[in-house]
């Protein structure tokens, strides 16, 4: 017989099969990781990458004011003291004097705002 766990012999006249235990054997493949080289960067892509972030670093700053700006909007009482207009690009304009409308708006402004602050700063930490 070949190679095998099985032993063939013979006792008193009778064939007997004995199976001797085979431990498992486990191959471990091993893959390399080829790591390229940190590419250097040119000057004008460093200078790219330094105007891009500039660009994002104002628009940052030009999102945060704006959120100061209707963080310290105060809503009058007397829902005539504030004011809120729309107004298209055809001159339509929509005014609304509402104080439950003009905070609503600015609720929704302010949870925009942080949507767009929190995106920049991701661009930002790239």
């Amino acid at each position: 017989m070949g190679k095998s766990n099985v032993a063939e012999k013979t006792v008193n006249g009778t064939e007997v099969a004995e199976v001797s235990p085979v431990a498992p054997t486990m191959t471990v493949v091993k893959e390399e990781k080829v790591e390229e080289a940190a590419r250097k960067l040119t000057l004008e892509e460093r200078i790219q990458r330094v105007e891009d972030l500039s660009l994002l670093i104002d628009r940052w700053k030009t999102l945060n004011d704006s959120r100061r700006k209707l963080q310290t909007f105060q809503i009058g009482a007397d829902s005539l003291s504030s004011v809120i207009s729309l107004r298209d690009s055809n001159g339509n304009e929509f005014k609304t004097s509402n104080s439950a409308v003009i905070s609503s708006v600015i609720d929704e402004m302010k949870r925009t705002l942080d949507v767009k602050i929190h995106d920049v700063e991701e661009l930002i930490n790239l």
